[in-house]
């Protein structure tokens, strides 16, 4: 496989994805992948989860890990990760194992204390799931019974930037918003300027079907104002990326996520892919070696791999990996890249590189085989 090893014999990937809880969270999203699974009264023990200190379960897990892989970029989520009890504090611990910690939510467990406390780690991050600045754009997200929560969002995403903790906002492109995203970032760059960055991912699976806008060059007046909203968004490469799928609605790039992450569950399991969670490769308390044996060479990487996209999931599915792609086949540059706030330390770029060089000799052939056709 693609990964060079440091000198304890471990892997030298990009990140750790670790998932905790998958099943808990508080909000309805109706596009949620796992809105059969995120209801309290579906999880049997829900309330003894979401009341219990976990954390020595959960590095248990880590330091099995850790054992065998170095990454100096660690993203974290649920469910709602800051739904459950002690998770600040294993960000906290968690922070001084990586480079940077970046923490998906949902944003309505960001109290002023917890804020307070994330930012004077200095080294975490926030990645917030938001689809608009209007309640209107969020309608697949907040039902009318939650409609309140947003204002409590927007507070919490007020007081973040406010301590300076860099923020990744995730819009899901929806039919409620596919249109409005433009006004949405020059929102952004108004009330915050800089320390704030606009991802975009189109509805994924079987909810594309109700809830993706037609097709049609949605982006288009985003793109024309890139220039002036550029402090706020992305790499035009990739924005223009997911432009093209939701003209198209079908994803042709290419995708080396599953090479430069691994995809890590809080009871231990492991997958090959951070984005289409398939029967577990294996769990790492039952099969201490696991990763190391698997990676590479387990069948989902020789599926997830291609050339073209092949699962029909992966040709509906994008997201803020696809940064790293475009690094990877020469899209973005470093200077680009490094923009984008879980990718701008030191060993986050040297990471990178190493990963390009190790990929080149893959890449080079097929850019040469186009070249001559």
């Amino acid at each position: 496989m693609f990964a060079h090893r440091d000198g304890q014999n471990r892997l030298k990937l990009l990140m750790n994805d670790m998932v905790i809880e998958e099943q808990l969270c508080q909000m309805r999203c109706s596009y949620c992948l796992t809105e059969d699974f995120n209801l309290l009264m579906q999880v049997p023990d829900a309330r003894l989860r979401l009341t219990t200190d976990r954390r020595a379960d959960w590095h248990e897990i880590l330091d099995a890990y850790h054992r065998h892989v170095d990454s100096p970029v660690m993203r974290l989520s649920g469910g709602e990760f800051f739904w459950l009890k002690g998770s600040t504090e294993f960000v906290a611990e968690c922070s001084e194992k990586y480079e940077v910690v970046q923490v998906i939510t949902n944003g309505a467990f960001l109290t002023p204390h917890r804020l307070q406390a994330l930012a004077e780690l200095g080294n975490v991050q926030l990645c917030l799931s938001l689809d608009g600045h209007t309640l209107e754009m969020n309608g697949h997200r907040l039902p009318p019974k939650q409609h309140r929560l947003f204002d409590v969002i927007m507070r919490h995403l007020d007081h973040a930037v406010e301590l300076g903790i860099p923020i990744e906002i995730q819009s899901v492109i929806t039919d409620l918003n596919a249109t409005g995203q433009a006004e949405f970032a020059a929102f952004l760059a108004e009330r915050y300027g800089r320390g704030v960055m606009l991802y975009f991912f189109p509805v994924r699976g079987e909810t594309r079907t109700t809830h993706a806008p037609p097709l049609g060059d949605h982006f288009a007046p985003l793109l024309e104002r890139y220039d002036e909203l550029s402090a706020v968004l992305p790499p035009r490469a990739f924005v223009e990326h997911i432009g093209n799928q939701l003209r198209t609605g079908v994803r042709t790039l290419r995708c080396y996520a599953t090479a430069t992450t691994v995809q890590l569950f809080g009871q231990g399991d492991v997958s090959c892919c951070p984005y289409a969670w398939l029967k577990p490769m294996g769990n790492i308390k039952e099969n201490p070696d696991l990763i190391p044996e698997q990676f590479g060479n387990h069948q989902h990487y020789d599926m997830f791999m291609q050339p073209r996209p092949r699962f029909p999931y992966c040709k509906s599915c994008t997201g803020p990996i696809d940064v790293v792609n475009l690094y990877l086949f020469g899209g973005i540059t470093e200077e680009e890249i490094a923009r984008c706030a879980p990718y701008a330390g030191p060993r986050a770029l040297e990471r990178l590189r190493e990963l390009k060089s190790a990929f080149a000799p893959v890449f080079e052939p097929a850019h040469r085989g186009r070249e001559e056709t």
